[in-house]
């Protein structure tokens, strides 16, 4: 019997978002700091100069394809002088995500309270993905 199993829609995500921050295509932060990219971010803890993928659910398309949900959250290093870098980084990185990937904006970038320290802002936005999987 033939399966056909989803693709992996977090790991696409963060692979690809892993070579537009290799590739010098995000605005850059101050000298000594570079951005990262990860799926799980350690609960009470900010990061700093992170960009975290996290599938967050999503629907089944056809037997052959899904639609995942998939959050992008952007955390510099949570000062007001670094707001404008955040932001930026959010829209190029949606912009970047629409470019290579057959998705739908689901909720556009919009800055948050930082879940562990709410003094400090985050920016968030969330994409729906059309992935095909493959057989096995």
């Amino acid at each position: 019997m033939t399966l056909v199993v989803g693709a992996d829609a977090e790991s696409l995500v963060k692979g690809y978002v892993q070579t537009v921050i290799d590739g010098g295509q995000l605005p850059t932060p101050p000298a000594g700091a570079s951005w990262t990219v990860k799926t799980i971010i350690t609960p009470g803890i900010t990061p700093a100069w992170t960009i975290q993928v996290r599938m967050i659910g999503g629907v089944d398309e056809q037997r052959v394809a899904e639609r995942p949900l998939v959050d992008l959250r952007v955390w510099a290093d949570g000062t007001t002088n670094t707001d404008g870098i955040r932001s930026a980084t959010a829209r190029a990185l949606l912009a970047r995500v629409r470019s290579q990937f057959s998705c739908s904006v689901f909720a556009l970038p919009v800055p948050l309270p930082d879940p562990a320290d709410n003094s400090k802002v985050h920016t968030l936005f969330t994409v729906q993905l059309l992935v095909k999987g493959s057989q096995q």
